[in-house]
């Protein structure tokens, strides 16, 4: 029995004005693009870590299109599973960066399908860090065209993923972790979300 690293990909808020900190909250942490900002297409939800629950009900849901993962999952070949969330992340008037910002730690469990195609674990443990002590792995992601990739540390067509999921794993536990921010923020934004003027509250923030 072993450890299993698997590094995803999520969809994250875009970066917005500095004087919209006040609208959106504190942009130093890197949260799923709950406010469907994110100009890469995508399905109907905002997929990632939802540290608030998906349900609004406080567990640490994982939301995923990648039935792959599921399937890893249910196996139960691994003591223990630690999903590391690498965020497409634009800062406000700057490229798209690939960032690793947190991770679950999961039982071995099968993804429930909560919609045709659409897929929720929930996590026993979460870590998170601010954008300051994220770790940028742009150079990798694009350089070696993992775009879309999942990657994982027992892949044996790519052995290298070992050693990069499970460095980018320790470097995650090394800095402060910010998770009660990040759920303040997650509500903050769903609160947001459900006011019809919205919209109109970030137009200039973009």
């Amino acid at each position: 029995m072993e450890t299993l690293t698997i590094c995803v990909p999520f969809f994250a808020l875009p970066g917005m004005s500095e004087k919209c900190d006040s609208i959106v909250g504190n942009q130093n942490l890197i949260v799923r693009d709950v406010l469907g900002l994110n100009p890469l297409k995508k399905g109907e939800y905002e997929n990632g870590p939802y540290l608030e629950g998906f349900n609004a009900d406080s567990k640490l849901d994982y939301v995923f299109y990648f039935e792959e993962v599921g399937k890893i999952l249910e196996k139960k070949f691994f003591d223990e599973i630690y999903i590391l969330f690498r965020a497409i992340y634009k800062p406000y008037q700057k490229d798209t960066q690939h960032l690793v910002v947190g991770y679950y730690k999961v039982d071995n469990t099968q993804g429930m399908e909560i919609t045709p195609g659409v897929y929720a674990i929930t996590g026993t443990e979460g870590y998170f860090v601010e954008y300051k002590d994220a770790l940028n792995i742009t150079d990798i992601i694009i350089g070696y065209n993992l775009q879309d990739s999942i990657m994982k540390s027992n892949s044996q067509n790519h052995p290298e993923y070992k050693d990069w999921v499970n460095s980018w794993l320790e470097h995650i536990k090394s800095k402060e972790n910010k998770i009660d921010k990040y759920i303040e923020r997650s509500k903050l934004l769903r609160q947001l979300k459900t006011e019809e003027s919205y919209k109109d509250k970030i137009e200039n923030c973009l």
